[in-house]
Order: C-alpha cells, then structure tokens, then sequence
C-alpha cells in the first residue's frame, strides 16, 4: 500500500513460477523463480542468455518455460565458454 512498509519474502525451498499480483489493479503482476543457487539467467528478446562464473563441472541446465515445460541438457564446463540452444517442442510459445 503507499507509505506502507516493504514487503520481505523468505522462502525455504526453491520455487518455479511463483505468481505476484496486485489485488487493486489487474493487470500488475509478475512470475518470479527462487533458486538456491547463483546461477540463473533470464533470456533476451531474441532469446539469448549468459550464466557467468560457472566453476568448472558436469552440469544439468534446465530450460524452464512456464506454458511450454522444461528442456534439460548435461555440459562439461572447463574454463571455457559453452553455448546450449534449447528448443520447447514445435509449437510456438509466447
């Protein structure tokens, strides 16, 4: 509410999707995701992205859509750039 106190949310395990809306206006509203991790990222318009600092490893990166599902993929990182496309299905997503 104006001049109401700042909302503080803890969450004690990850969460997808979550949905904050506003009760007042509609149309305000926002998905947000809870990692417990640091690497995340968020994709641009064209649908590029960029996870930084990834320490060197096996990994699973997932993909998340949150009307198409999720695609996952395994990488070996070594001190080296490495670039994943994901593709959800063949239908068109937005």
């Amino acid at each position: 509410m104006p001049n109401g106190p700042d909302l503080t949310f803890a969450f004690n395990a990850p969460e997808e999707f979550l949905r904050f809306k506003c009760d007042v206006h509609p149309w305000m509203f926002a998905y947000v995701s809870v990692f417990d991790h640091p690497f995340f990222s968020v994709s641009d318009q064209e649908g590029s992205y960029r996870i930084h600092n990834v320490p060197a490893g096996h990994y699973t990166v997932v993909a998340a859509h949150r009307k198409a599902g999720s695609v996952e993929k395994t990488v070996d990182v070594r001190n080296q750039d490495v670039r994943l496309d994901f593709v959800f299905g063949t239908k068109a997503v937005s």
